[in-house]
């Protein structure tokens, strides 16, 4: 973990709203849709907490923090589909699911294991 997301440790509310937050912008568009249904699983003051905390990063080191995360909040099978399953359910929220959403699944899934190789 780089020193800035050490300074960053998200609490398991705060990094699921931030990885929410960062996917429902994969595609560059930010709906109504996938603001309400992140928030309807984190308060609001968490989600503009995190909000801030994204729109401060850029795409990469947004990722970086997210794959940081990775040893705290999805680092068994359980917890990881848990993740996949609120990634499918942002991703189908606003009845867009952009071929760029669909191909970051994938991608996240090969950071993952990336990750778990370097540890």
């Amino acid at each position: 973990m780089i020193e800035s997301d050490i300074e960053n440790r998200l609490t398991k509310e705060e990094f699921v709203c931030f990885l929410l937050i960062y996917a429902s912008h994969v595609d560059y568009v930010f709906s109504d849709a996938e603001m309400n249904f992140i928030l309807k699983r984190c308060p609001s003051e968490i989600f503009n907490k995190m909000e801030k905390l994204f729109q401060s990063k850029g795409d990469f080191a947004c990722l970086q923090l997210i794959l940081a995360h990775k040893k705290f909040y999805y680092y068994n099978t359980n917890q990881l589909d848990e993740i996949l399953e609120l990634l499918h359910g942002i991703f189908k929220v606003d009845g867009e699911y952009s071929s760029i959403e669909k191909n970051f699944l994938p991608f996240f899934l090969k950071m993952t294991e990336m990750d778990s190789n370097e540890s």
